[in-house]
């Protein structure tokens, strides 16, 4: 059952980073993007999707095989969204922490990484609602 909820999780981590990245965190990424040709745009576009595609899987089955470790540690008892939740959001505390003391450094990168922050407590939120909810 592990397994299964780990390529659910993946399934929806994929699908929101896609919203995130297309739709919701676009003003003020142009500076970091590479202009392309459209013709080089389709040949970038269906590896890079493709690996995108992978990595999510893999964060899936890694979260929620964390999860099941780690599960009568949380303060959510009895499994369920909410711990998942707090699971993602115990998880996430560092990258945040690595996202703000890059800023510091990198002025430039300073709306690329707080995005990167977001979009990372948004898609461990949504891979631990779906853990949460197969893994009871």
């Amino acid at each position: 059952m592990n397994w299964i909820a780990g390529l659910v999780a993946g399934v929806v981590v994929y699908l929101v980073d896609w919203v995130v990245w297309s739709k919701v965190f676009t003003k003020g990424m142009d500076a970091f993007m590479v202009t392309m040709t459209p013709e080089d745009m389709k040949r970038f576009m269906g590896p890079a999707l493709a690996k995108s595609a992978v990595l999510s899987l893999a964060f899936g089955l890694l979260f929620a095989w964390f999860y099941g470790r780690f599960r009568s540690a949380l303060w959510v008892q009895g499994g369920g969204p909410l711990a998942g939740m707090e699971f993602a959001t115990v998880l996430w505390v560092p990258i945040c922490l690595a996202m703000i003391g890059s800023s510091v450094w990198y002025i430039k990168a300073k709306s690329l990484n707080m995005a990167t922050c977001w979009a990372w407590l948004i898609r461990m939120n949504a891979a631990g609602i779906a853990v949460g909810l197969l893994m009871r």
